[in-house]
């Protein structure tokens, strides 16, 4: 894990190493040619397919911790991306009590949920509230006037977070005894 993580503070350094390099010099002319971000890309989409939430948070809270640093322009985005931040803590401790004593969590946090505050049977807790909120703040950058490069790495972040958000609703349903839903390939019959 360690080895991944330190290749993330890798690549997302040479990225913005790339990215303030000045609208005169020839390295910001070639951005957009550039493999940097596309070895970025190619290293999140690895992320995603070890589908292991601790790296998946790793990741994201360091790409949240350089967006803080590097990329917020004005209050309202750095305050944004610090409720984000809070948020991942909070969904760690969550994924940390779930996994740890998935008795607990099916006897003290899901009773506590109503049939409105449930998906799929599964209560919406903290962990599932920042994985919501943070797709949709993603999203909301994919607006900005960012570069096609930095759009893809978006994305991908976002679809990181939808990992995330399975491999945490697998979790549940082991904790709860709920049957996971088997997903069909086609119509049946």
């Amino acid at each position: 894990m360690a080895g991944l993580i330190d290749e993330c503070l890798l690549h997302l350094s040479r990225d913005l190493e790339a990215k303030t390099q000045t609208p005169e010099s020839p390295q910001y002319k070639n951005q957009e040619k550039s493999a940097r971000p596309r070895h970025t890309l190619i290293f999140l989409r690895r992320v995603a397919q070890t589908r292991d939430i601790h790296v998946l948070l790793d990741v994201e809270r360091l790409a949240l911790e350089h967006t803080l640093k590097y990329d917020t322009n004005s209050p309202e985005e750095k305050q944004s991306v610090t409720v984000a931040l809070d948020q991942l803590d909070t969904c760690r401790k969550c994924f940390d009590s779930l996994m740890n004593n998935p008795a607990g969590y099916r006897e003290n946090v899901d009773p506590t949920y109503s049939s409105k505050a449930r998906e799929a049977g599964l209560p919406l807790d903290a962990a599932k509230e920042f994985f919501k909120s943070h797709a949709t703040r993603l999203t909301n950058n994919l607006v900005s006037k960012a570069s096609h490069v930095e759009k893809l790495l978006l994305r991908q972040r976002k679809e990181n977070v939808a990992v995330m958000r399975e491999c945490y609703a697998e979790l549940q349903q082991k904790a709860l005894g709920i049957a996971s839903p088997k997903k069909s390939k086609g119509l049946s019959r």
